[in-house]
């Protein structure tokens, strides 16, 4: 029944999943004579150059530590970096304190139906170990036989604070969309919660966070402002497959507190393919969901969309 209602949540879920299954697998071998970051099942991580690899075990000779020799099951990742000091791969690794990326993408056809659609996006981060403060931006338009068929733009700026254990955080966050032919003039979400790094490392990252926000919408045409307080909870995945590309998956649910069974739902899974230091192609599968919208917009609205990024 539910899967009938809402198939695009469930191909989002198993896409994850395998992502994570894909974690107790090594994705591809290296040289056994290079330079290293172990990283291990407990969340240690050991730098150093790699003696020996006998599938079974891994034998390495740390700077720090000495020679030291590590059963494969205990090993979660391991980063090869050749002819690099161990300092040198910490230093590589250590979070880029800016970062900040555009995606642009555009798709057209013709024939017995003449379609386009154009999608922008504009991130910027900038971590450290004590906190974290992103923007992201979004903008996208489609039509269809020459008549616009969507119309969307949404922004996000949100702060968040580690406490001295590093992987609680507490989080403020703003939100804002423009949905044409959802009706939705704009919609404002200012939230603040609390939220849990599972992981973060290099190749694989997990998070779970739950806010609180108030919601103000305004609608294009005949409907009231609506005000209702709703609860966020979000998770986060980022999983490196095979050796430079990742997945990721991002999914927050919106349930109101002023009207009872009512709830927003916003999935993304997408893959980040690089094809150079600043370029990668990205693939993403958006789903948006509303329980109770408003005419003449559906329930569930799903997008496909390819883009070029390019980092700087």
């Amino acid at each position: 029944m539910i899967i009938r209602m809402y198939p695009h949540l469930f191909i989002s879920f198993w896409i994850t999943v395998l992502s994570i299954l894909s974690c107790v697998v090594p994705l591809y071998a290296a040289p056994a004579d290079g330079q290293a970051e172990v990283y291990l099942n407990n969340g240690d991580r050991i730098s150093g150059r790699i003696v020996s690899d006998e599938g079974q075990r891994l034998k390495l000779e740390s700077p720090v530590i000495g020679s030291v020799e590590v059963p494969r099951g205990e090993i979660k990742e391991i980063l090869y970096a050749k002819s690099v000091t161990a300092s040198a791969v910490k230093e590589k690794e250590k979070p880029a304190k800016w970062t900040r990326s555009i995606s642009a993408g555009y798709n057209k056809s013709n024939g017995n139906t003449k379609s386009s659609n154009f999608s922008v996006r504009l991130l910027v981060d900038r971590k450290t170990d004590a906190d974290d403060f992103s923007m992201k931006s979004d903008v996208y338009y489609s039509s269809a036989n020459n008549k616009m068929d969507a119309q969307k733009w949404s922004g996000m700026l949100r702060y968040a604070y580690r406490f001295r254990e590093k992987a609680w955080y507490n989080f403020y966050k703003i939100e804002n969309e423009h949905d044409r032919f959802a009706n939705i003039e704009y919609r404002i979400i200012p939230s603040t919660g609390l939220g849990y790094w599972f992981f973060d490392t290099p190749g694989f990252k997990a998070l779970a966070e739950f806010g609180v926000g108030f919601e103000h919408t305004r609608f294009r045409k005949e409907e009231p402002d609506q005000n209702e307080t709703v609860l966020i909870p979000r998770a986060f995945l980022e999983k490196k497959v095979f050796s430079r590309s990742k997945v990721t998956q991002d999914i927050s649910v919106y349930p109101s507190l002023t009207e009872s069974g009512e709830y927003r739902l916003h999935s993304e899974t997408s893959l980040v393919n690089p094809l150079n230091e600043k370029l990668s192609l990205c693939f993403s599968f958006i789903d948006d969901y509303y329980s109770d919208p408003a005419e003449p917009a559906k329930k569930n609205d799903s997008r496909f969309i390819s883009t070029l990024r390019y980092s700087f």
